[in-house]
């Protein structure tokens, strides 16, 4: 079990923790324990960590609520015995709070549990900003700059897990099933962006969406990579790249180049004859700026070898030796001139 600081879990947290929702739903014997020495320290969030479990009890539980023996019987001769003995108005004053707090809890849970199936996570990177992230199934995602992804709030109780992207990241999906034949409910593992949909059981690849063109690259396993637009598919190797038009869903295959795409997660750009407008283009989606060259056959430039992309700074003082050109910036405006 991951070791967590549980003392500062609100509701919320306990719905999303992975060790949480295992203990509510498969009751295994560590992990009661687990939870019963925690309850006996008293922690200060108890009620918090009371009503995540009472809400996913109700979740789960498909039985309806039932009346113990006798209990119509005697809640009528109490309300008649109140009458007798002149107490009406504070019984029916009684009942009434009764029964308002009883609806008002129904209708918490039910709020709460509508919200918690149908709200998502979603995580946004800045300009300049990488964040890695975990999902509940112990897949990794390293979430690029200027990148948002998003994911079900219940992702461990949906048919299948999914995720969206905007932007690029980098996913190390976890194996729930080594046997591709036999793929079951939940087991499949989709991640989509606006103009493609990614299917893998448990790989390692690269999704990058920007300016009207997706890429995946794939470096370990196997993918399925369709078009949204134009339901073409292709059947990816380790290697492959995989090139999207988000306007005419055309589908593009390149035999190799995955390590280039995915070279960001280790702060490199790897370029083969790329042009220096593509460079340009890759550091404002990045970094947030308008790069304007005063000569424009400069970016017509192609270049070839690794450029450290893990600062601005250091990214620049590359390109004003390569294209021999000086720096000025302007807010969120560089220029590169000649010299």
């Amino acid at each position: 079990m991951t070791k967590h600081n549980y003392t500062t879990f609100t509701i919320s947290d306990f719905l999303e923790d992975p060790d949480f929702l295992r203990y509510v739903k498969e009751q295994l014997p560590e992990d009661r324990l687990f939870w019963q020495n925690w309850r006996e320290k008293q922690p200060v969030n108890l009620d918090a960590f009371s009503a995540a479990e009472l809400q996913l009890q109700l979740i789960l539980s498909s039985k309806p609520f039932e009346t113990t023996p006798g209990l119509e019987e005697n809640l009528l001769a109490t309300i008649h015995q109140s009458i007798a003995n002149g107490r009406q108005k504070l019984k029916i004053s009684r009942q009434k709070y009764f029964w308002a707090g009883g609806i008002a809890a129904s209708l918490l849970v039910a709020v709460c549990t509508t919200w918690f199936f149908n709200s998502t996570v979603r995580i946004h990177t800045a300009y300049g900003e990488q964040k890695k992230i975990v999902l509940p199934d112990g897949s990794e995602v390293i979430l690029n700059a200027n990148s948002t992804l998003s994911y079900p709030r219940a992702y461990t109780w949906k048919e299948n897990r999914a995720v969206k992207l905007d932007g690029e990241a980098y996913f190390k999906v976890k194996h729930l099933n080594k046997n591709s034949a036999e793929v079951k409910p939940g087991e499949l593992f989709k991640a989509q962006t606006s103009t493609i949909e990614v299917q893998v059981l448990g790989t390692t690849f690269n999704i990058k969406e920007r300016r009207g063109m997706a890429h995946v690259a794939l470096v370990e396993g196997r993918v399925q990579v369709r078009s949204v637009k134009s339901g073409q598919h292709y059947q990816m190797k380790p290697g492959n790249v995989v090139q999207v038009n988000s306007r005419n869903g055309l589908l593009m295959v390149e035999k190799q180049g995955s390590l280039q795409q995915s070279a960001w997660t280790d702060g490199r750009l790897i370029v083969n004859q790329t042009t220096v407008n593509e460079i340009l283009r890759n550091f404002e989606d990045v970094y947030g700026y308008q790069v304007i060259l005063d000569d424009p056959a400069l970016g017509q430039k192609k270049i070839d070898g690794s450029i450290s992309i893990k600062s601005e700074e250091g990214l620049l003082f590359t390109l004003s030796h390569i294209l021999n050109v000086n720096i000025k910036k302007q807010g969120k405006v560089i220029y590169l001139k000649r010299r």
